[in-house]
């Protein structure tokens, strides 16, 4: 052993101690293994991604760089140094990860060690160790792939995913491709430009399901592959339904009422009725109820409600459509349906006539000269009444029974009986 060797050492356990003292922690507390954390579902696998020696005079400065796969569902949170996540040797808290998410992640973490005096170093996650030596990939070679996708999608839709290269300690990669799959299927090979490839993917059924993405380094490159894969989460987004009604016109023989939602993925079924406000039913409209289906890929459906005629001068009323029952959210469950008032029956206009007055407001039905309601006949009608003709109307009556009684004879005795009286004058 070096004296520099021996140096760093007695360096490192002084470092150490001191900061037990701090933590308020003796430095044999440290070396015990803490109490199990809780397993959670899913195997955590750690991985080292790769290795980089840098020697400094009589120091092996080694950078080593971490990733893990976890088949668990959903985070899990494993604290460094804890006994289930710590290096092997030396101090078992360095910097590793301690939450991990669901699927295969890479260049997660960078953490620096003496390669002289731990030559062999083991990343332990539970009971999986990943060694940390020699033989571990060179960070020059050594690649990673950073996965995007939404966490969540519908079924049947189009879902954009990313895939960005890197070279772990040299910025990103170029050349080769990128192979995506849903659930270890059919792979979508998509050229690497820029340090990134994207493709366009079909969600698939409900569910859960794995995404991965698989780099293939160029032939005759010297990087090598990596992968990397997430949790896809497929799911109907149907969205909450609202309710609202059209405007309703004067002369309408019904209501529209749209019921709408704001995705048209999946399919949504929601029960209506009509309920009174100052509109009564079957009077004003007619009582409706029933069930409106949205078919997947349809955003909106319409109900009629029925509208009798209603009387002249009816005033404005309204009713309520409500939303019951429904397989999915509601935001507005109820929709008012405004009813216009219906005009009243235009007044009958009086003529200007003798003795009458006419007008818009204040009418009032014409006068005769004594008192009585005026003609309404024209003023030339031959059978109107006129002022002073008593005599010939009563004239006009004695010929009129004369005729009926004895006809053309009793008209010859009438005018013979005045012909005598003028003699005689």
């Amino acid at each position: 052993m070096t004296r520099s060797s021996a140096h760093l050492r007695v360096a490192c356990g002084v470092g150490v101690a001191v900061l037990a003292l701090l933590l308020g922690a003796a430095p044999a507390a440290l070396a015990e293994p803490a109490a199990s954390a809780p397993a959670a579902d899913g195997a955590i696998v750690p991985v080292v991604d790769c290795v980089q020696d840098a020697p400094l005079g009589a120091v092996v400065s080694r950078t080593v760089v971490l990733g893990y796969r976890s088949t668990a569902d959903r985070p899990v949170t494993i604290p460094a140094g804890g006994g289930q996540n710590d290096l092997t040797s030396g101090a078992p808290d360095r910097g590793q990860p301690s939450t991990f998410l669901p699927g295969e992640h890479h260049g997660v973490a960078l953490l620096t060690i003496d390669a002289q005096s731990e030559p062999t170093v083991g990343w332990r996650v539970r009971d999986a160790v990943a060694p940390i030596d020699a033989a571990a990939p060179a960070c020059t070679a050594a690649t990673a792939v950073t996965l995007s996708a939404p966490a969540t999608v519908e079924p049947g839709r189009a879902v954009v995913v990313t895939a960005a290269v890197t070279r772990l300690l040299l910025g990103p990669a170029d050349g080769g491709a990128v192979a995506f799959s849903l659930d270890d299927g059919d792979e979508t090979v998509i050229p690497v430009a820029g340090g990134s490839a994207r493709a366009t993917l079909v969600a698939p059924p409900a569910g859960v399901h794995t995404l991965t993405a698989r780099y293939v380094p160029a032939e005759g490159s010297a990087l090598r592959p990596s992968s990397a894969s997430t949790a896809l989460a497929s799911a109907s987004a149907v969205g909450p339904l609202t309710v609202a009604a059209n405007s309703v016109v004067a002369g309408s023989t019904s209501a529209i009422v749209v019921v709408s939602r704001g995705s048209a993925a999946g399919e949504a079924t929601v029960d209506y009725t009509t309920a009174d406000g100052t509109a009564r039913a079957g009077l004003d409209y007619a009582a409706a109820s029933g069930t409106v289906v949205l078919a997947d890929g349809m955003r909106e459906a319409t109900v009629r409600i029925p509208l009798p005629a209603r009387v002249a001068g009816a005033p404005a009323v309204s009713f309520f459509v409500l939303l019951q029952r429904a397989s999915t959210t509601v935001s507005t469950a109820s929709a008012v349906v405004l009813l216009p008032a219906v005009p009243a029956a235009p007044a009958l206009a009086v003529a200007d006539q003798p003795g009458g007055s006419s007008g818009a407001s204040g009418a009032r039905p014409a006068t005769g000269d004594r008192g009585g309601p005026a003609s309404a006949l024209p003023l030339a009608d031959p059978t109107a009444r006129v002022d002073g003709g008593a005599g010939q109307d009563l004239l006009l009556l004695i010929v009129g029974a004369l005729l009926t009684a004895g006809g053309i004879v009793g008209v010859v005795s009438v005018i013979r009986g005045m012909t005598m009286e003028r003699a005689r004058a």
